[in-house]
């Protein structure tokens, strides 16, 4: 691993000291017993735009991992809950479901799994590959879990088709997303020395390697950093990655690349490298908007084009890594980057600056010229992509109540997603569902 670490790994272990924060409370709900059936949050008002409805996916933990991004299937919609999260007998145990709800009521229509199972942990964080009501997802090791699992679930009927370990000697970090078409689905898995592109099929789970991808000369190990991207047309998988020389201390003694692979002929066909890529970061993130790739690593951000096979532009930030907005979304134009301090838009053909503001981002998302914000201080914002213009500031409807549970806030591992006309984001206890161009009341 580089001595100066990853952006990516940085990522995780935030995650993972956020999370040790709360284990003690976690584990005494554990221990003195809760009801974790989902019930409608009560009719509680705050100032400001309402929700159309809310629905309590769980009594009393927060939502941790960023679940399964919200598909939908015959009008209703995934979310996820973590009932509880701890330390029991010296060892971190965390129980995760999923809950399908009506679109347009909220109300549950089922939740998997329906119990808890410790020999059988769930621990949905990736972005998961759906295909009609079938979707497969990818599942992190963690604690005494020594493998990553993958798991095939019907969303019409709640239940599990299949669920396969990974080996452990093939579990090393690697990104959990899972990208297909059709019955096929492609995930990576990861060795000490190299990440491998494998494929399955969605209805039995059989699952088989591809692609080995060999680091470049001078380099011993190689690895995905970012998201995962499939281009239906061009049969390309795109993912941020990146390659080192273990043996040599020197944290420069590494690579940043675009790995471009074609599933056709299962070959890694181009690794994109720039010299403008952050060398002191992985590429965290990268967005595909038609046939140009967008990148963001550390201050950089790059658009590579598919059809020149070359780097349109590169945008450089010239604020400290403090101010770093190495997440990104495209919509209208516009590439806005985005991170803890900080959000940029960017001309999405010239990479030129045309606003920046200082909305601390946990996480975001954009559709229909509109940018969609669960900022850091718990509340969500709608933003014009265009103007930057600040449209609507939410107000999580649990602080109205006396005491809300972890401050009544919106989550930041909440990706908020749009279908048709309502928006749909989750608390760290609800789901909540909005008008997705809200008018104040």
């Amino acid at each position: 691993m580089k001595t100066h670490t990853k952006a990516l790994m940085i990522k995780y272990s935030i995650y993972n000291s956020n999370k040790l924060l709360f284990i003690i409370p976690f584990t005494l709900v554990f221990l003195l017993g809760c009801s974790c059936t989902p019930t409608p949050t009560p009719d509680i008002k705050v100032e400001g735009i309402q929700p159309i409805w809310g629905t309590k996916l769980n009594n009393g933990s927060g939502i941790y991992n960023s679940g399964i991004a919200m598909p939908i299937y015959d009008g209703n919609i995934i979310f996820h809950s973590t009932y509880f999260s701890g330390f029991i007998n010296d060892d971190i145990e965390e129980d995760n479901r999923i809950h399908s709800l009506d679109m347009e009521t909220g109300k549950i229509q089922w939740t998997y799994p329906a119990t808890y199972n410790k020999n059988k942990p769930m621990l949905f964080g990736g972005v998961p590959y759906q295909h009609n009501e079938f979707i497969v997802t990818k599942m992190r090791k963690q604690g005494s879990i020594e493998s990553d699992k993958i798991v095939g679930i019907n969303l019409k009927t709640g239940k599990e088709m299949w669920y396969k370990e990974i080996s452990s000697s093939s579990s090393y970090n690697t990104s959990p997303d899972i990208v297909g078409f059709g019955d096929v689905f492609y995930y990576f898995e990861q060795t000490r020395k190299n990440v491998i592109l494998c494929k399955g099929n969605i209805f039995s789970g059989l699952t088989q390697t591809s692609l080995i991808v060999e680091p470049e000369l001078g380099y011993n190990f190689s690895t995905v950093s970012s998201n995962l991207v499939f281009h239906k047309e061009k049969n390309l998988i795109i993912t941020g990655a990146w390659e080192q020389d273990t043996i040599n201390k020197d944290y420069n003694a590494s690579k940043n690349y675009l790995y471009i692979i074609d599933i056709t002929t299962n070959s890694l066909v181009n690794k994109v490298f720039s010299d403008s890529f952050d060398s002191h970061m992985s590429i965290a993130h990268i967005y595909c908007n038609g046939d140009k790739v967008y990148a963001a690593c550390g201050l950089t951000t790059i658009c590579y084009n598919l059809n020149t096979q070359t780097i349109d532009w590169t945008y450089k930030s010239t604020e400290s890594y403090n101010y770093m907005a190495n997440d990104v979304v495209v919509n209208n134009n516009i590439v806005f980057l985005f991170g803890s301090n900080r959000y940029i838009g960017l001309d999405a053909q010239t990479g030129e600056k045309i606003y920046q503001g200082d909305i601390g981002c946990g996480n975001v998302n954009a559709f229909n010229g509109y940018v969609y914000i669960i900022s850091n201080d718990g509340y969500f914002y709608i933003l014009d992509i265009k103007t930057n213009k600040k449209l609507h500031r939410i107000i999580c409807p649990e602080r109205a109540l006396p005491n809300p549970q972890w401050g009544g806030v919106f989550s930041t591992s909440c990706k908020p997603q749009v279908y048709g006309d309502k928006l749909y984001v989750f608390s760290c206890t609800s789901a909540y569902c909005y008008d997705a161009v809200p008018k104040e009341e």
